[in-house]
Order: C-alpha cells, then sequence, then structure tokens
C-alpha cells in the first residue's frame, strides 16, 4: 500500500476586519425575538419595526416582557499585507 503525504505552506499576514462600507452593502438588518415563547419579529431595515412588533407582542401576551434583539451587521476582512 502507497504512502499517502500532503503538504500545506501557510503564510502570514495581517488582516484588518470592519463594517461593510461599500455603497452597494447591505444596510444593517434588525430583528426581535421574544425570550417566552421564540416568536420572532420580520428581519426589517427599520429599528422602529421590530421596537413596534415587541409591543404588539407584549400587549397580547403581558407576561411576555424580554425580548432579544438581533442584528445583522455586514463585515468586511482586508488584507493588510
Amino acid at each position: 500500500m502507497g504512502s499517502l503525504s500532503a503538504h500545506t505552506v501557510i503564510r502570514r499576514a495581517d488582516w484588518m476586519i470592519g463594517p461593510e462600507t461599500a455603497p452597494e452593502a447591505p444596510r444593517i438588518v434588525f430583528e426581535m425575538e421574544c425570550m417566552r415563547c421564540d416568536e420572532a419579529s420580520q428581519a426589517s431595515e427599520e429599528f422602529e419595526d421590530v421596537r413596534d412588533w415587541a409591543f404588539q407582542h407584549v400587549g397580547r401576551n403581558p407576561s411576555h416582557t424580554g425580548f432579544r434583539e438581533i442584528i445583522h451587521r455586514f463585515w468586511r476582512a482586508t488584507l493588510l499585507r
């Protein structure tokens, strides 16, 4: 039976990561999730939409007072050297 070998070369590089700033980059997207029943808002680029959903949800379910904010923010890694 022949031997199998692999050779890997890893080059040291410095990277920076930060929010995506390209004009065509997606906007930040917000969601809100109820911590009591896991029901969630629709995703929206407007925070006020998900905040309003939370107010409506707690209005219909007065014991559901805890929420988790979910933010989808797009990032870009850039090779420095």
